[in-house]
């Protein structure tokens, strides 16, 4: 089930990208208008899970052990800002890395 899903997001994320690289100026135009709600909508709820507990650490990466917990911002806020404010792809590729 995991997959068919996994599948499914990543198509649909590529058709967007697609459309929006190498459509023509109506069509990527239309594509905005519908699809840009729909995916800051999608971060701000995969994001939402990622909010820090009382104590700082981020509920959603929170492990088994006590030390491990990650404080905020977590891996996933940080990859987010790389991503949206597109400090280029070497930037990315460390973020990824670590």
């Amino acid at each position: 089930m995991w997959q068919e899903l996994h599948l499914q997001v990543r198509d649909r994320l590529e058709v967007i990208n697609q459309v929006a690289v190498v459509g023509d100026d109506r069509v990527a135009a239309d594509l905005a208008r519908s699809e840009v709600p729909l995916l800051v909508a999608a971060v701000r709820a995969l994001l939402d899970g990622h909010r820090p507990d009382a104590d700082g650490y981020c509920r959603a990466c929170w492990g088994r052990r006590w030390w491990q917990r990650p404080t905020v911002p977590c891996r996933q806020y940080v990859l987010a800002r790389v991503a949206l404010l597109d400090f280029g792809a070497d930037a990315r590729r460390g973020l990824e890395a670590a």
